[in-house]
């Protein structure tokens, strides 16, 4: 009698008559030895596995079994032998199971289905695709008109008008999504993905410098503005990282915004550990090795606002011009009556010059002010000064008020005078010399050494040379200079009448304008505008001295300041030109830089004892064939191109520090700029997050014609919490006309 098993007890009848079971190999009398040592049981396919898989395919003649599906598609399934045309063999329930269950056999089950689908699935689906690539090119041109919006920085009340403008011009557009509150959440998503790839930069990038400014906006929120300086491509470049509303101005504010600032942007960044500089308007920092920068272009303005304060007629030339300035930008009638005097003269009025303390425009107001009139440029063809001073004049005698009168009368005093409109041209060069620099330090390319006179510490040496050349002689070509040559040309026309007369743009001038028309200025001739001219020169030299003591010859205890100027040994202008003098150059400061930033350059994986071997080699090979390079292309060049970035890793470490160095922090400034523009009085309710969108749209973002919004749109599409629907179309809020009518 065959041995019946539990199984057959729940099989069909047939079922179970069909499948032969096994003869026991086994007596009863061997049952305990059975118990010791069991044999190794056989698993068999059963039929009835194919009715509960319908993927389930099994070959009698290899005996063994695979999926129909993941076969199909074993690229896509990848190693598993369900896929294998030869099958598997291990007949057991719990594989079937897992298999069934596994994502990547789910995936090619889809595939199959949709594969053999029939054509009405086929086109139902073929129509979604082409219903969803259509939502996604309409989504495209609004998302490029809200680019445009905050591009431009247009209101976002301007998105419908422009959406309009494009359906009159024949662009077929659903008016879904076709209001202000759209056009921000798409400047939202564009700037989120302008953010991501920042985020990605700062994550690639060993090492970075920080850079924060502080500002009020027009709806008295204190906010603080941060960018990083990094390396991209060889070349430094200065990325938006955020903005953010502080709670306190003091230390710990500034540094819990910028630790949130770096948070929003992203939490893996590793932003502190890779922060070598941080450039601010002053502020301390305490850091291991951390060089704190003050702005160099602040450095100016600071320098030159105690020559202001210390230099009586610096002062004086300053309230000059915030007079004239005050005089015409308050009163709509003394500007009208300035344009009408100089009808009279011949003289196209220009608006006054306005703008910020800083150098630049106080150089421009300036130059506005003594710029002589007519094409051929003479000394004497009436300009702005003559209409200013026969306003001036006139203002003296007519006006009622007391004030605009004694305004009026100490201004055409100054004007007249000899020595005060000589040291006006004198200053005008000074200020032409340093805004030139100012500008220099502003340029977001600049680094702390640069090629030939463009060198930023070098430049301050020459900036100081060419101030001292001043009190010897006048600038060659400068505004005093040309003043001069008029005025002896003037005395030589009259020479031997007794009362001779100098005039300047056709006003007579007084004082010591005979003396000015001498050949050459001495203190006998004119005493008073010597000692001015010759204070202001010495107060600015030393001025300039005290603020950028650091990066001079000036002796300093400051480790960073030593840091600073130890970088000079990667000025190949500034190398020994014998070859048995270069070995030896540069070896203190290197040493000293290695051990400074010892920690971040060893977390970065430089070996120092190879830095220095590599030093001495890098500057053989430069020496030998780079030396007619500029600074920038040389080391663009060796940091990015092979063999050079291999042969000299690890000395090109302290290489990407110095070029990361925030010598100047005008960045920040344009940024405010930025936010001034786009959060105006009518504007003063935007949030700061979406101030941060705008600059950083407005400052970093691509033009509009290289702008690609299919990535944004994208990610407008999968954000969503519910199903995005560009082409709803909701109930009409009134009925068509007529249709009440027809109802009743």
């Amino acid at each position: 009698m065959t041995k019946r098993t539990i199984d057959s007890f729940f099989r069909p009848a047939a079922l179970a008559a069909s499948v032969p079971v096994p003869q026991s190999t086994e007596s009863g009398d061997d049952d305990a030895e059975h118990c010791v040592a069991k044999k190794a049981r056989t698993h068999h396919f059963r039929e009835d596995w194919l009715r509960e898989f319908s993927w389930l395919k099994y070959c009698k003649e290899n005996n063994s079994m695979n999926c129909e599906c993941c076969s199909r598609y074993p690229k896509t399934v990848g190693n598993t032998k369900f896929a294998d045309s030869d099958g598997t063999s291990q007949f057991k329930h719990d594989t079937l199971v897992k298999h069934n269950l596994s994502l990547k056999h789910k995936v090619c089950r889809d595939m199959l289905i949709n594969e053999k689908a029939t054509p009405l699935q086929v086109a139902f689906r073929r129509q979604e695709a082409v219903n969803h690539s259509a939502d996604e090119a309409e989504m495209m041109l609004k998302f490029n008109t809200a680019y445009f919006v905050a591009k431009e920085e247009l209101p976002f009340t301007k998105f419908k008008s422009q959406l309009d403008l494009q359906r009159k011009n024949g662009l077929k557009l659903n008016d879904t999504y076709n209001n202000d509150t759209a056009c921000a959440q798409f400047v939202g998503v564009i700037a989120d993905t302008l953010k991501g790839k920042t985020c990605t930069k700062i994550k690639d990038a060993p090492y970075i410098s920080i850079m924060i400014d502080g500002d009020t906006d027009v709806s008295t929120k204190e906010c603080e503005i941060i960018y990083a300086r990094i390396l991209n491509e060889g070349k430094p470049r200065n990325i938006l990282i955020g903005h953010i509303e502080v709670k306190h101005a003091h230390a710990q504010g500034v540094y819990d915004a910028t630790k949130e600032a770096f948070k929003q942007l992203g939490t893996e960044t590793g932003w502190l550990q890779k922060t070598v500089a941080m450039g601010a308007d002053g502020a301390a920092v305490k850091g291991a090795f951390i060089v704190p920068f003050h702005c160099m272009p602040h450095r100016l303005e600071l320098a030159m606002l105690s020559v202001q304060r210390n230099i009586s007629m610096v002062d004086h030339v300053y309230h000059l011009l915030n007079m004239v300035w005050k005089t015409y930008h308050f009163s709509c009638k003394s500007m009208r009556e300035l344009r009408a005097l100089g009808e009279e003269v011949g003289v196209r009025v220009n608006v006054p010059v306005s703008g910020t303390r800083w150098l630049p425009h106080v150089n421009r107001a300036l130059q506005t002010l003594l710029k002589p009139g007519g094409k051929d440029g003479h000394l004497q063809n009436p300009g702005q000064f003559t209409a200013v001073f026969y306003h001036m004049e006139h203002l003296t005698a007519s006006s009622t008020n007391a004030d605009i009168a004694g305004r009026s009368r100490k201004v055409k005093k100054m004007m007249e005078d000899g020595s005060f409109v000589g040291f006006c041209h004198f200053l005008a060069d000074l200020f032409e010399v340093i805004s030139k620099f100012s500008l220099l330090l502003q340029r977001n390319d600049v680094i702390l050494p640069q090629e030939n006179v463009l060198q930023a510490v070098n430049g301050i040496e020459n900036l100081i040379a060419t101030i001292e050349a001043m009190s010897v002689r006048c600038k060659p070509g400068g505004r005093l200079a040309e003043l001069l040559a008029d005025l002896q040309a003037q005395r030589r026309k009259q020479e031997g009448e007794p009362h001779p007369l100098y005039k300047y743009q056709g006003i007579t001038i007084k004082g010591e304008a005979a003396g000015l028309g001498k050949e050459g200025l001495s203190m006998a001739s004119t005493p008073k505008l010597q000692q001015a001219v010759r204070a202001t020169i010495d107060c600015t030299v030393l001025h300039l001295k005290q603020r950028f003591s650091s990066l001079l010859h000036e002796e300093s205890t400051s480790a960073t300041a030593k840091a600073v100027k130890s970088f000079k040994i990667f000025s190949h202008d500034s190398w020994p030109e014998q070859r048995d003098q270069l070995t030896d150059y540069g070896a203190e400061e290197l040493d000293f830089l290695l051990d400074h930033f010892s920690s971040v350059l060893t977390r970065n994986g430089c070996d120092s004892n190879l830095a220095r071997e590599e030093y001495q080699s890098m500057k053989t090979f430069i020496f030998r064939n780079y030396m007619d390079k500029s600074y920038h292309a040389l080391w663009e060049m060796m940091v990015t191109k092979l063999p050079f970035c291999s042969d000299y890793k690890n000395i090109l470490h302290l290489v990407h520090i110095m070029l990361v160095l925030p010598v100047s922090s005008a960045v920040c400034e344009r940024g405010f700029s930025a936010q001034k523009r786009n959060k105006s009085d009518v504007r003063g309710s935007l949030h700061v997050d979406t101030v941060e969108d705008l600059i950083r749209i407005s400052m970093e973002g691509p033009s509009l014609q290289e702008f690609d919004a299919k990535e944004a749109v994208q990610t407008w599409f999968s954000s969503g919490k519910r199903s995005r629907r560009p082409n709803y179309k909701g109930w009409p809020s009134e009925p068509p006309s007529g249709t009440q009518e027809d109802l009743l």
